[in-house]
């Protein structure tokens, strides 16, 4: 479901079993698609998430507690 999604997948992930298939799929392929970053980073509104989405890149964000930034509303929206 989430290589074959015409969307953005979101995936919530409590025992962080998704985290670690993600990084190991690109880890296997070399990839260098995969940014990872939390929402506290200095740099994540003005450049990561931005360059992520020019490039196509594939974003992880860690360590989300209870809410999600509305920064990300409009792309979890798509």
């Amino acid at each position: 479901m989430v290589t074959r999604s015409n969307r953005y997948p979101l995936l919530i992930d409590p025992q962080e079993q998704g985290m670690e298939w993600i990084k190991n799929k690109y880890a296997e392929s070399f990839d260098p698609k995969l940014c990872q970053s939390t929402l506290k980073n200095k740099r994540f509104k003005d450049f990561i998430l931005r360059y992520c989405l020019e490039e196509g890149k594939t974003l992880l964000i860690v360590g989300i507690e209870n809410e999600v930034d509305q920064i990300l509303d409009p792309i979890l929206e798509k």
